[in-house]
């Protein structure tokens, strides 16, 4: 299963109830750094992927947050 989280306000964003590497979902092409930074909790049972909800979007530039 795949949670995404807001990386901000921590507010659950949605669900995918399969694999986190299932090619659709494209977490698996990102290179090993930015999997590090986004993803949480790589396992079989799970992985927490963060991103900005639309609600916290656009982000100040100071916060040093160069993607979504």
């Amino acid at each position: 299963m795949v949670i995404y989280l807001c990386r901000r306000c921590r507010q659950i964003i949605g669900r995918y109830e399969g694999n986190w590497d299932e090619p659709i979902l494209g977490l698996s092409k990102l290179r090993p750094e930015w999997q590090k930074e986004l993803m949480e909790g790589t396992n079989t049972d799970w992985v927490q992927v963060n991103i900005l909800c639309d609600d916290c979007l656009p982000i100040p530039f100071d916060e040093g947050l160069w993607y979504n």
